[in-house]
């Protein structure tokens, strides 16, 4: 459970240096800072949530079900992109 946090850590900063630059945000620590945070737990709550689901649930497909809706829950919820300029 705890080698999950520096891969979503290091996946975060990843997203961060592609999509942060192509969508023009203003460039200011606070907003860097929480951008990236924001990411990180998106990411500890989608992989947190996939253990959940496969411990709890009886085979493999079913916890594959069950994710796939648990996911597009996630990204319906999680916002969207609104470009600076």
């Amino acid at each position: 459970v705890a080698i999950e946090i520096p891969c979503a850590l290091i996946q975060a900063v990843t997203c961060w240096i592609i999509t942060y630059p192509s969508v023009g945000y203003y460039w200011s620590a606070y907003k860097i800072f929480w951008y990236i945070f924001s990411i990180f737990c998106m990411l500890l709550y989608s992989s947190y949530l996939g253990m959940l689901v496969v411990s709890l649930t009886p085979n493999a497909q079913i916890a594959a079900i069950l994710q796939s809706v648990f996911n597009t829950l996630l990204t319906l919820f999680a916002g969207f992109l609104i470009p600076g300029k």
